[in-house]
């Protein structure tokens, strides 16, 4: 939890029309892999754009030969949004065909077989352990998680993911980005997670939250309290918190619904709110204060939503506060 230090963002943009080298950019980009042409050389197009933001990463891959690949195993989860219809992945016994506009994941830790005709995909890549440590929230021990299919639970799964995809890409691709603050860049990182947890078949959702520990004493949740309110302008995650109370995860949890009728992020969000509220107070729009930087300083994604959970909790709109 570095302290004022910004995500780094990079971007590059490659285009090439010959296929060999639009490999071996595959290569050095994703995963080793050999590959067979099967046609549409001749005319070939190659386009990717990659951004990344620390451990979140977003791609838009363009390529528009036939081509078999057999990969190394992937050590890292790739999620795809496939924008045509042309694709089969193949992993061990397991069988994919994406229609045009579904999501899938790649799996992890296993050789694939891909191939495709005419390509045009969306990508984001996480860490495998980013995700395992949210998934570990519910209880499930990091070394225990994995994704156990390709496909969304549900059509309406599946049409979550990709709105979120979407709403990453452009929150990744805007200029001046604020995912280059850490309270961002985590939130964001963490909305990729949970949603994902939530879209595909894993051991998290598989398995369900197994019961409440012992009872935790009040003073862990002092503790707790304590550590959020002295860091909320950090990257803080649950882990950081159990930490610094000295319980586990899921004894984190417990303690705030019992004594707090909440949850730690959720007590995080407010204290975040309120220090929102008092730097707009603080503020002065004739020193060219916004409301837009408040909200991205103490981690808000959306200013939408931020004007709306601020209106809940204060009965007026940000941009009246920071006007009086």
């Amino acid at each position: 939890m570095a302290e004022g230090v910004a995500v780094r963002i990079r971007a590059r943009e490659f285009a090439t029309g010959d296929v060999e080298v639009a490999h071996q950019v595959l290569r050095e980009s994703y995963i080793e892999h050999r590959h067979r042409v099967f046609g549409g050389a001749q005319d070939f197009q190659f386009r990717q754009h990659v951004v990344t933001a620390g451990e979140l990463g977003m791609d838009s891959v363009r390529h528009t030969a036939t081509v078999e690949t057999v990969t190394d195993p992937l050590p890292y989860l790739m999620f795809v949004v496939s924008l045509n219809a042309d694709l089969t992945v193949r992993a061990g016994r397991d069988e994919l065909r994406p229609l045009r506009g579904e999501a899938f994941l790649y799996p992890v830790g296993q050789p694939l077989t891909i191939r495709w005709t005419d390509f045009d995909l969306r990508i984001l890549r996480l860490p495998v352990d980013r995700v395992a440590r949210v998934a570990a929230r519910a209880g499930i021990a990091l070394a225990d998680f994995r994704f156990d299919g390709m496909s969304p639970i549900s059509a309406e799964a599946g049409r979550h993911w990709r709105d979120t995809m979407a709403y990453l890409f452009h929150t990744l691709n805007t200029p001046d980005t604020p995912l280059g603050n850490p309270l961002v860049h985590a939130a964001a990182v963490d909305l990729a997670a949970t949603t994902a947890i939530a879209t595909f078949p894993n051991t998290a959702t598989a398995t369900g939250y197994v019961g409440e520990p012992g009872r935790v004493a009040p003073a862990a949740l002092r503790r707790a309290v304590s550590f959020i309110d002295a860091h909320a302008h950090e990257p803080v995650t649950v882990e950081d918190i159990a930490e610094a109370a000295g319980i586990s995860s899921r004894g984190l949890q417990a303690a705030f619904a019992r004594h707090a009728d909440s949850t730690p992020m959720a007590y995080l969000r407010r204290v975040r709110l309120a220090r929102a509220h008092r730097d707009l107070q603080n503020a002065d729009p004739t020193r060219g204060d916004t409301v837009a930087a408040v909200a991205r300083r103490w981690g808000f994604t959306s200013l939408s939503r931020f004007a709306a959970v601020y209106r809940d909790e204060y009965g007026r709109s940000p941009r009246q506060t920071l006007r009086t």
